[in-house]
């Protein structure tokens, strides 16, 4: 988006659990049907991926069948809108290859669809769902460990990370598609992408330029703005937002784990003494974070239409400039963001925080670990027309050169060279980076964001993409971020936060193979799900003398719903990656 991430770019790096529940079977079964084949697949003979001479127009490889026109449907589990059928560069990589992408993307509850794909077979060439195991498990994917040796370009991206792609079934089946590089490739980290605690620069920049480090003075700062400017640009101020809309409500239900100093691990967190997971919904960090957002309420910071918004409504509020704080993640509220840089409004942009229990070093950063969650990704079906024809595709959108194209555009008009081997964006392509729709509908990005990539950085050091460049970072900043850095004493956001952390292999919880719904320990996690979306906002808006007793109804009623038998598949999950079965 996830990830996805992800991010991406997220950007979409990050993966989201979702409640997908159409799905049969233990996950300790063997799948069934993993090694079926589309029809068309048993011409090996057959050579794919030939380059035919260059392209006078942009210099990019033609594959030899590109004459041979061929679609794939790739059905996306998350809302979009599909690029405009005149994409220019759409366009030139399809009129290059042959090949066309004809991205679904989801339209109402993915449970639902989900279910009935699963149930009828009905399964378009590949799917990109946050997690691929249902349709692992209903043999809807086919293995691809004897076709990637014959991509070079794919089997030099994913042949690192075998054993995280086939932990689960012995098999490859996903390609994934978010942060796929090995540490000495990783980009640096300018900025918090993922989780954490955000507020509009003019709220820092009016404080002094304190950095806030504990809830207290998170809100202190929020409150002090919120009463010296009631409206912003016109429209109501709005101190703390909480998403609550479907699967996004990790808003609302994440964030005593990053109290605790923990990364983006899910519904538990770790122990990393003794690598065991534990519950820190039910903890008194739990209790005094819901009780202090029960404090905001009262005083009008938290607003109530906040738990019924929609996203796009909750898009829409950032948008606005209003919006002076949040919990959520960056890919997530990016669009409502990139409208702010849009129309100049950089001191109404946002910084991830180093908040935390007092004295608790924060972790919101991750360290590249050399690892990557093997199910955010794309699954070739067993419906797949030609399995060979789209992997060929795939290689080719991997070529440098076709990554700089879809990335960056085209030398001259888009971006320029910098130094050796950086490149920064020219302003009116940057401009139009920050217009989702121009971005959509005139550029590659949601092709490149939906296929294969590379990220980070090459071997020789050139940056993969402009979110992974130095000198287009520095490019990019406004007068206002560069003074804004400056009073802080700091080269880049990241700086506010505590140092990366390098996380252990079985990192993040999320990422595990449990399905919400199925099996006990999926419907250990619904249940206890279910229980902090009732409670919580109740927690939030009840009377401050019922908190207490609201609180212990809320704890009764997580441990009736039994949720140990997640716990302890996660803790076993822990110990299988660890070697320690």
């Amino acid at each position: 988006m996830k990830r996805f991430g992800k991010v991406l770019a997220f950007l979409l790096v990050l993966v989201i659990a979702v409640s997908i529940t159409a799905c049969d079977s233990s996950k300790d079964s063997e799948p069934t049907n993993q090694d079926s084949q589309s029809s068309n697949e048993n011409n090996e003979s057959t050579k794919l991926g030939t380059i035919d001479g260059k392209d006078p127009e942009t210099g990019l490889p033609m594959l030899a069948d590109r004459n041979n026109p061929i679609t794939f449907k790739v059905f996306l589990g998350s809302p979009g809108q599909a690029p405009a059928k005149d994409n220019p560069v759409i366009k030139k990589i399809t009129e290059l290859t042959g090949v066309t992408i004809d991205f679904e993307f989801l339209v109402g509850d993915l449970s639902q669809k989900v279910g009935v794909m699963i149930a009828g077979e009905d399964y378009p060439d590949a799917i990109n769902v946050d997690d691929a195991q249902k349709f692992i498990e209903a043999g809807a994917y086919i293995p691809l460990d004897d076709k990637l040796p014959n991509y070079p370009n794919l089997n030099d991206l994913y042949s690192p990370f075998k054993e995280d792609l086939t932990a689960k079934y012995g098999k490859t089946y996903i390609l994934e598609l978010y942060n796929v590089y090995t540490p000495e490739l990783a980009p640096p980290i300018f900025d918090n992408g993922g989780a954490g605690f955000f507020m509009q620069k003019d709220v820092i920049a009016e404080s002094g330029y304190k950095v806030p480090r504990t809830l207290d003075d998170y809100f202190g700062m929020i409150e002090a703005y919120a009463a010296k400017h009631p409206t912003v640009d016109g429209v109501k101020t709005r101190g703390f937002e909480i998403l609550c809309d479907g699967w996004r409500d990790f808003c609302l239900r994440n964030p005593a784990q990053h109290l605790l100093g923990d990364g983006n691990n899910g519904d538990a967190t770790i122990d990393y003494e003794t690598n065991t997971a534990y519950f820190y919904q039910i903890t008194d960090t739990a209790k005094n974070y819901y009780k202090k957002l029960n404090e905001e309420y009262h005083k009008g910071i938290i607003i109530p239409d906040t738990f019924t918004q929609s996203y796009d409504q909750y898009l829409s509020r950032i948008s606005s400039g209003a919006v002076l704080g949040m919990f959520d993640q960056r890919w997530n509220f990016a669009d409502g963001e990139n409208a702010l840089k849009a129309d100049e409004k950089w001191n109404r942009t946002y910084v991830s925080l180093p908040i935390t229990n007092p004295g608790v070093k924060d972790g919101y950063l991750d360290a590249p670990n050399g690892h990557i969650t093997g199910i955010n990704g794309i699954g070739i079906t067993k419906n797949c027309k030609d399995t060979d024809r789209l992997l060929e595709f795939y290689d080719y959108l991997l070529n440098r050169e076709v990554q700089d194209y879809l990335q960056w555009g085209v030398e001259g008009k888009d971006w320029v060279k910098a130094g050796e081997n950086d490149k920064v964006l020219t302003e009116e392509r940057r401009v139009l980076n920050y217009d989702t729709a121009k971005a959509r509908d005139l550029t590659g990005v949601t092709l490149w964001n939906y296929s294969p990539k590379r990220q980070g950085r090459y071997p020789d050091g050139a940056p993969c993409g402009p979110g992974d460049s130095v000198a287009e970072y520095k490019a990019s900043q406004s007068d206002y971020d560069k003074g804004f850095l400056e009073a802080l004493k700091i080269d880049y956001p990241a700086q506010l936060l505590s140092e990366p952390v390098k996380r252990p292999a079985y990192y993040p919880i999320w990422a595990m193979a449990i399905e919400e719904g199925k099996g006990a320990a999926g419907a250990a996690q619904t249940a206890m799900i279910d229980v902090c979306r009732k409670y919580y906002p109740k927690l939030i808006m009840c009377d401050p003398g019922e908190y207490d007793s609201l609180w212990n109804e809320f704890v009764s009623a997580f441990n009736a719903a039994n949720p140990q038998p997640y716990l302890d598949e996660i803790n076993k999950q822990i110990k299988e990656r660890l070697g320690q079965n």
